[in-house]
């Protein structure tokens, strides 16, 4: 079974690399970690309430949910298991720790940067991708063509 990181914002537009995360693995079993990396809170209360406060999973929109659970659908037969999880701190050993704890194989990014902050204490995590020693695939997407009126969602029919 392999493994596999993907940065997200929590935007529909994230999740269009399993798409080719699929595609490149096929006919192996996946494990597919969404992360959403978060500045570590300064204050001791913060710190003390990080376990009880939801704050950060309020990020999490409708619209990503429902796109989970389309993907998780779609490709039943490779996505063993498709989860989103949050890194709390910016250092290399926090990073490294958070890969470990999580088995990653290899780290999937889109080859076009277009992060965006979801929150006031969201960070783009490319800095220590960059700096690890996995290996980074950096997956192509291919261009969408401009449609009017159409919702997000659709999206990851796109590929």
């Amino acid at each position: 079974m392999k493994h596999v990181l993907i940065p997200t914002d929590f935007s529909i537009r994230s999740l269009r690399v399993i798409h080719s995360v699929v595609e490149k693995f096929s006919g192996e079993p996946l494990t597919i970690v969404m992360m959403h990396a978060l500045k570590m809170p300064t204050s001791i209360t913060d710190l003390m309430m990080l376990s009880r406060r939801s704050a950060h999973c309020d990020l999490i929109t409708g619209d990503y949910k429902d796109a989970c659970e389309i993907i998780r659908n779609k490709y039943a037969s490779s996505i063993k298991l498709l989860k989103t999880e949050f890194l709390f701190g910016n250092t290399s050993g926090v990073f490294r720790n958070f890969l470990q704890y999580q088995n990653i194989d290899v780290i999937v990014c889109p080859a076009t940067e277009e992060f965006r902050l979801a929150g006031k204490d969201s960070y783009n995590p490319a800095t220590l991708i960059n700096k690890s020693k996995y290996p980074v695939y950096h997956m192509p997407l291919k261009q969408r063509k401009e449609k009017f009126l159409v919702s997000a969602m659709s999206e990851l029919f796109e590929v």
